[in-house]
């Protein structure tokens, strides 16, 4: 037998799994390089830790940009420094890798990642809509004949999926993600405040304060004052970054009604009875399963684990591969 891979490549970290040990991973997807001799001195979160903080010559590299490969030869570089340090002789042994890549892929970028894969030595390549590996992570099951609705909030790439008979029916997509989220923080506090911060801190700001309720809640907060330039602290508090939690949220309004309009009156009445599904880290913002009840009109819940239900998913399939091959669910769209 051999050993079956589980790999969610996202934005901001990856997550890898393997059949005998478990999850093995959950890094920063990113690579840092000392350019003076192409050498790779940090990966995952030890490069992350590098971000502004090091010399000129060593530059930390986001090789995945809306859940898909774009830079191919760090993205490459970044996973043979994980797989030859945690997995030696799996990844000796080539291994049956899974992967999970979003829904709004095309072909192109699906044969990257697939190529890219069997370039760092895999057996086997499967590749996994992210709003199915969603789905079977939550311990949906999918392959009933109603149709259950999972919201992917993931840093990059923000999918709705309908799922039915263990497939994905359809899907909408947008990019008002994690990421896209920081940039709009930063933008309100620069407005508000004149001061630049970096996308670290309005991350910080986003995780610590930020809300789509009416929240007391305050944190400090260090950048550059936009007048004198010099270092400068402030407070900011949780009311001054309301409206751009306001604006991300009203657009995975208008992503579900888009995917709604789309599927069967007979889906449609599904998640009317069953609710939506709520994934992936953004999952667990602060008010946004009682915002899309409102603005919606049914059922909201959000996932237990909800940042590593698509991991999850993956060993699940893994798990029982032959039933999948043999089944509508293990297509991707």
């Amino acid at each position: 037998m051999f050993r079956k891979i589980g790999l969610d490549l996202g934005t901001n970290r990856t997550r890898i799994w393997d059949e005998k040990l478990g999850l093995l991973v959950d890094e920063a997807s990113c690579i840092a390089i000392d350019q003076r001799v192409n050498k790779v001195v940090a990966v995952g979160n030890d490069a992350l830790m590098m971000t502004g903080r090091v010399s000129d010559h060593i530059v930390v590299y986001f090789p995945i940009r809306d859940g898909l490969v774009e830079n191919i030869e760090m993205a490459k570089s970044f996973l043979q420094v994980i797989f030859q340090k945690i997995l030696p002789h799996t990844y000796f042994l080539r291994p049956i890798v899974m992967a999970s890549i979003p829904a709004f892929a095309s072909q192109i970028d699906r044969q990257v990642l697939t190529k890219l894969l069997y370039q760092l030595g895999s057996r086997e390549v499967y590749l996994v809509s992210q709003p199915l590996a969603s789905a079977i992570g939550s311990d949906v099951p999918i392959a009933d004949a109603s149709g259950s609705f999972i919201l992917n909030l993931g840093a990059g790439v923000v999918e709705g999926g309908i799922i039915s008979f263990g497939n994905l029916v359809s899907f909408e997509s947008n990019h008002h993600a994690g990421n896209y989220l920081d940039l709009l923080v930063q933008q309100a506090v620069k407005e508000k405040h004149k001061l630049n911060i970096s996308s670290q801190a309005a991350e910080k700001l986003k995780n610590n304060i930020g809300s789509l309720e009416e929240s007391q809640a305050e944190a400090l907060v260090t950048g550059q004052d936009l007048v004198t330039s010099a270092p400068k602290e402030v407070k900011v508090k949780s009311a001054d970054i309301l409206s751009v939690y306001q604006e991300v949220a009203s657009s995975y309004v208008i992503l579900m009604r888009k995917l709604l309009e789309k599927v069967p009156p007979e889906l449609t009445s599904d998640v009317i009875d069953k609710g939506i599904l709520l994934t992936g880290g953004m999952a667990s913002m602060q008010g946004l399963d009682f915002y899309l009840v409102q603005k919606m009109g049914v059922p909201v819940s959000v996932v237990d684990s909800c940042d590593q239900v698509v991991i999850k998913g993956l060993a699940v399939i893994l798990e029982n591969l032959d039933l999948f091959k043999e089944s509508l669910g293990y297509q991707t769209i």
